[in-house]
């Protein structure tokens, strides 16, 4: 199955709005992108459900899995367990360093800047999220190799996953690649449906 895993903005004004009205407009964004997904693989999504831990339900025989920040949302539709994670790259305190990896970890990689740390972080939410596990898995999941640019490759309780990554823009953005073969959906992709998404919630 070739995965379409989507990328889409978040309409401009969202600071407007207060929290809880900027986090539904971001997360009806997500959707539009989920639906956007499944368009792309010809899927067709039934009611999207959560369960205990906020936990992403099956729809049907289909997976999915949404990421929202303010500026942009990513999502993707699957036939096996999926994870997606989307975060702007930004410096934050230097000691969440060795809190997201070990120093084994990060003799793995060239460099330790905040471009790499982010490759860390969405690469491993995009693999604690397919498992259903929250962050309390983070020091489990460790960064085994780093074939390139594109790819990293994880290990959480004795398993290997292989993990896609796109840098759009200022944001790292990681899916779980369970042997599929990807093909990102970013606002410039022609064909996009759907129509703009109003700033009303």
């Amino acid at each position: 199955m070739t995965l379409f895993p989507v990328i889409l903005p978040v309409p401009e004004g969202t600071d407007r709005l207060s929290g809880k009205e900027r986090v539904a407009l971001q997360s009806t964004v997500a959707r539009k992108a989920l639906r956007l997904s499944a368009e792309r693989s010809g899927l067709e999504l039934g009611e999207l459900r959560k369960g205990k831990d906020d936990v992403p339900q099956p729809c049907g025989n289909h997976y999915w899995s949404i990421s929202h920040k303010p500026r942009y949302v990513a999502a993707v539709v699957s036939d096996g367990r999926i994870g997606i994670d989307i975060e702007e790259i930004r410096p934050r305190t230097g000691s969440i360093f060795d809190y997201v990896a070990s120093t084994e970890e990060w003799e793995l990689s060239k460099r330790k800047d905040w471009r790499t740390f982010f490759r860390y972080w969405t690469a491993k939410e995009a693999v604690l999220k397919a498992v259903g596990t929250g962050l309390s898995g983070l020091k489990k999941c460790r960064v085994v190799n780093i074939p390139d640019e594109a790819h990293i490759v994880l290990e959480y309780q004795g398993r290997a996953y292989a993990v896609e990554q796109l840098q759009y823009r200022d944001h790292m953005v990681a899916v779980l690649k369970p042997g599929n073969r990807l093909q990102w959906v970013t606002p410039e992709a022609p064909g996009l449906s759907g129509g703009p998404i109003p700033l009303v919630v």
